[in-house]
């Protein structure tokens, strides 16, 4: 099971947090031997904006 809220999914399904620090901080929570997600993320590449 994941647990997060849909900020922080947003931020990292963009790659603009990792997992890890997701979970370190504690924004995401994940129970289970399949809930580490970070080889599907990020969903979709963001385009560098200048």
């Amino acid at each position: 099971m994941v647990e997060t809220d849909p900020v922080t999914w947003l931020l990292v399904a963009t790659e603009r947090v990792t997992w890890a620090d997701a979970q370190r901080d504690g924004r995401l929570r994940a129970s289970g031997i399949r809930t580490d997600l970070s080889e599907y993320l990020p969903l979709y590449p963001v385009a560098d904006v200048e």
